[in-house]
């Protein structure tokens, strides 16, 4: 193949591009501004663009998916501490020695009514 018949092959491709090209610059209203040379000139700015544009969409759709993940987390960890508060302040209120008693009464168990007494064991009798 010579020059010509691949000048002739890329034509069509060419025309194809530039129409293209051109209905895109007219769409955005900036064909008056900026031409099929200029933006075939300037191809990998325009490309380096579009690519930062895609990573910042990509980045804030990342950043609001983490932000509401994180709320999600901090509502459950706020109905978690309320559950353990309150189950806390239960099991205080059961622990004390009058509650106690009212609760082993049935059982025939009562409290005592002189201190507990201290037994000494002298080394080597339990040997």
């Amino acid at each position: 193949m010579t020059e010509e018949e691949i000048n002739i092959e890329q034509a069509p491709t060419q025309n194809k591009l530039q129409k293209m090209v051109e209905s895109v610059l007219r769409v955005f209203g900036i064909d008056d501004f900026i031409s099929y040379a200029q933006v075939i000139h300037n191809f990998l700015f325009v490309v380096a663009i579009v690519f930062i544009g895609v990573i910042e969409i990509f980045n804030t759709h990342m950043a609001v998916r983490l932000n509401r993940g994180i709320n999600k987390k901090q509502e459950t960890i706020k109905e978690l501490r309320w559950e353990y508060m309150t189950v806390k302040t239960e099991m205080n209120q059961k622990s004390k020695q009058s509650e106690l008693q009212k609760i082993l009464e049935p059982y025939g168990l009562k409290s005592l009514q002189e201190p507990p007494k201290k037994i000494e064991v002298k080394k080597g009798t339990l040997e």
